[in-house]
């Protein structure tokens, strides 16, 4: 299993608590710890079905799509990239790095306006291909071949609960497809851990989330050797939508300023699309809500990756800071 250790965090400081951050980012550069555990089962899953072609949906700038790649090509798979957009983009930033890794032959651009029509083009290209040889992976991955990968998240926690001799209350994830949250949600649950869970939303509704939640759920159900109860699972759930740059992918100062000021005080680098974005947001409600106290955790599964192609805009911030 994966392990990603835990430290004190001084970027957000409250009397009577003690706030944790967990380093995902550390597991590594090109992939990040919370990517990194659900591609863990997908990847065997695939392994196991002897799958050649694996037709991949996603932005041109997506972590999971260069995260992803690199598996798959590594383990003689083709990757085909179905990726949103009216025309190639400006080859910088995550997309420079997946150019380096897929030919343009294997890239298709779906316009913005035709998206919502992605998911039965990328079926059309999964069925030209022989039978049983073909796969889809939806955005972000988010696939239940990949959630027994990410419950491992809620197991990592209670070992670095039982290595620090501490229990948390409050734990801090954002989420973009949810996954990587659903993942945290259950793990603990299976473990008898029940914190507060709060989730900033970067790409989803609560509605959304919730939905999906559910379908996973459904589907775990029946595995499960003692059921987890709904009402348990989503009984201490507190959801956030961003108070700044509040579209998915948006950034804009107050996040770069978060991301000089964790890196000055905590030595840790950051993603403006997730981590800082989830700092900013659990610093807020941290020192604004009375009853979040204790040991809190924050969830740093950005990595090293998601600070490309914002070269430009953080030594901006960095001049004026």
């Amino acid at each position: 299993m994966l392990h990603s250790r835990i430290h004190p965090l001084k970027f957000i400081a409250k009397p009577h608590s003690t706030v944790y951050i967990k380093r995902e980012d550390e597991l590594g550069f090109g992939m990040s710890g919370t990517k990194l555990r659900k591609y863990e089962s997908l990847m065997a899953h695939i392994k196991e079905l002897s799958i050649q072609h694996a037709v991949l949906i996603g932005g041109a700038y997506s972590n999971n799509i260069v995260g992803l790649t690199q598996l798959l090509i590594e383990r003689g798979i083709t990757p085909h990239l179905l990726l949103r957009g009216d025309h190639p983009p400006y080859c910088k930033g995550n997309f420079l790095l997946t150019s380096l890794l897929v030919p343009t032959s294997q890239i298709t651009w779906i316009p913005r306006a035709d998206w919502d029509q992605v998911t039965s083009r990328a079926q059309a290209l999964v069925q030209s291909f022989p039978t049983g040889s073909a796969i889809l992976i939806p955005e972000g991955a988010c696939m239940v071949e990949a959630l027994p990968g990410s419950l491992t998240l809620g197991e990592d926690i209670v070992r670095n609960e039982q290595a620090h001799h501490l229990g948390f209350e409050h734990i801090f994830i954002e989420a973009g497809t949810g996954l990587a949250a659903i993942g945290l949600m259950v793990g603990l649950a299976i473990h008898a851990r029940n914190p507060h869970i709060h989730i900033v939303l970067l790409a989803l509704t609560q509605q959304e989330f919730l939905e999906r939640l559910q379908e996973f759920y459904q589907q775990l159900l029946p595995t499960m050797k003692e059921p987890i109860v709904w009402e348990r699972l989503v009984e201490k759930l507190h959801f956030y939508t961003p108070t700044t740059a509040q579209s998915f992918g948006s950034t804009n100062h107050q996040v770069f300023e978060t991301m000089i000021q964790v890196s000055r005080q905590d030595g840790i680098l950051t993603d403006p699309v997730y981590t800082a974005k989830l700092l900013f947001m659990a610093k807020q409600i941290i020192l604004t809500t009375s009853d979040v106290l204790g040991n809190i955790l924050v969830i740093h599964g950005g990595g090293g990756l998601g600070m490309m192609g914002f070269q430009d805009q953080l030594a901006k911030q960095l001049r004026q800071s």
